[in-house]
């Protein structure tokens, strides 16, 4: 019973604290894509503690209330088509082939983000993000979606940094060592 206590208040916990950070996006003008990124990286513990079926439930509560709350609708979407990224990752990391195991990141990523703007242009019509997008030219484009794809890396390297620095310093202080 105490374990199952635990469980539930460590994704209860951080699902508030991710949403929070996502409430924070609408703030910061520049935090659009900094605070999913923040708020996938606080599914770690969930993942750690409880397992992918309740950080998959904490992904979806957390996508759904920022949906909901979040002034920057595009860092809520961004969340929601990718958050859940944090919580595959370990399973992708898991494949025997490196090229295949990369290749796979890219096509769930860049397929995620692609199949996002085109909810926004084509689904949703947000006005004020498809201005910004509008005025671009195709060489901007390109050169945004290049930089996508470098930031994936990076936060695909921190993803890991931050997976082994909760194991090995904080839980032991959170958990005793469990």
């Amino acid at each position: 019973m105490r374990d199952r206590s635990r469980k539930i208040a460590v994704g209860g916990m951080m699902t508030a604290l991710a949403v929070a950070v996502m409430l924070l996006g609408g703030v910061i003008p520049a935090a659009t894509f900094c605070c999913p990124a923040l708020a996938g990286i606080l599914l770690l513990p969930v993942v750690s503690e409880c397992g992918h079926r309740v950080a998959l439930g904490a992904y979806a509560a957390i996508a759904a209330l920022s949906l909901m709350l979040c002034p920057d609708k595009e860092a809520a979407l961004l969340f929601a088509f990718v958050g859940y990224y944090p919580v595959i990752k370990w399973r992708l990391d898991a494949m025997p082939r490196k090229w295949l195991r990369r290749a796979l990141k890219f096509v769930i990523l860049d397929g995620a983000i692609a199949l996002m703007y085109l909810s926004i242009f084509y689904v949703l019509r947000l006005d004020q993000i498809m201005a910004d997008y509008a005025e671009m030219t195709r060489a901007l484009l390109a050169v945004f979606v290049i930089l996508g794809n470098v930031t994936l890396v990076l936060y695909d390297r921190l993803l890991s940094i931050a997976a082994v620095v909760y194991v090995r310093k904080l839980r032991p202080r959170l958990f005793g060592g469990h």
